[in-house]
């Protein structure tokens, strides 16, 4: 069955069409070029703040043609090719620093990401993760070490991201909802190795929302719209957008919440869909 009446196409990056940074099969790459070339809006829907992002979404051709994305999970859209964020939803600064202060209280490490690209300001503790050590993690950016205590001006934070021992979760957790943080911010669990990261962003903002903003500024219809996505993070996608694919790896609640099942990130689930249902002769 052809989806004829597509005009934008939304995909996740590690996990959908990356598998660890890297392209994971080179058809995910050819039928995102031609459905490009066709007249479709390919863009990248993803976690990652602008500069990490650009170089993986430009592997995809996306600034040939639309040349906006949704990053920062839908805080910031930004054309891709040069930074000009043209939709930006920032978290409340004294909201920014009361959560500096409190994760300092913890001893969990904490990097508030800003609008500026590769810029973070840190509370100064260690990041534990082993696997982010190796990688320089707080040095990849243009991070702004700063005294919690004293330190107010921050500015334009659009995500907060905290390596929290296993341990620590439970009163990180009960602090959470004693300042009913859930009304004020949205945010997503993972885990790298045995230790959870909490991503927080805006209570407006998320990917469904991202990408429906990008959508209003491309005049373009939600029932146009074809998203695909493996992971939590792109749970708002699915419950936003009817045309919703998730990949064969996907964790459950995404297969359960989509219109269709593709394959695997590996098997190049995203190309062999675009192909199918998609590309026209």
């Amino acid at each position: 069955m052809k989806l004829n009446n597509i005009k934008l196409i939304a995909t996740d990056l590690d996990g959908t069409i990356l598998n660890h940074g890297k392209i994971s099969n080179k058809l995910d790459v050819e039928m995102l070029k031609l459905a490009a070339e066709q007249g479709i809006h390919v863009v990248v829907s993803t976690g990652q703040g602008w500069s990490s992002a650009k170089p993986r979404a430009e592997m995809f051709n996306v600034d040939k043609y639309s040349n906006l994305s949704v990053f920062s999970n839908g805080a910031v859209i930004s054309e891709v090719k040069e930074y000009n964020p043209i939709y930006c939803q920032s978290i409340d600064s004294k909201l920014v620093e009361e959560f500096m202060k409190m994760m300092s209280i913890l001893d969990v490490a904490c990097l508030a990401y800003t609008k500026i690209p590769a810029h973070a300001y840190w509370n100064g503790i260690d990041i534990k993760v082993e696997s982010m050590v190796k990688r320089n993690w707080v040095d990849k950016y243009n991070t702004e070490k700063v005294d919690v205590l004293t330190f107010k001006n921050y500015i334009d934070v659009v995500q907060l991201m905290i390596f929290v021992e296993e341990e620590q979760e439970r009163l990180l957790l009960e602090w959470i909802n004693k300042n009913n943080l859930t009304n004020k911010l949205n945010h997503m669990r993972s885990n790298v190795e045995s230790t959870p990261i909490y991503e927080f962003i805006h209570i407006e903002s998320n990917k469904g929302y991202g990408v429906l903003k990008l959508a209003e500024i491309l005049n373009i219809d939600k029932e146009d719209i074809l998203i695909f996505g493996d992971n939590l993070n792109d749970i708002s996608m699915f419950e936003m957008i009817p045309n919703s694919v998730a990949m064969g790896n996907a964790v459950e609640l995404i297969k359960q919440k989509a219109k269709y099942i593709t394959d695997t990130n590996m098997n190049g689930g995203v190309g062999q869909f675009i192909k199918t249902h998609i590309i026209k002769e």
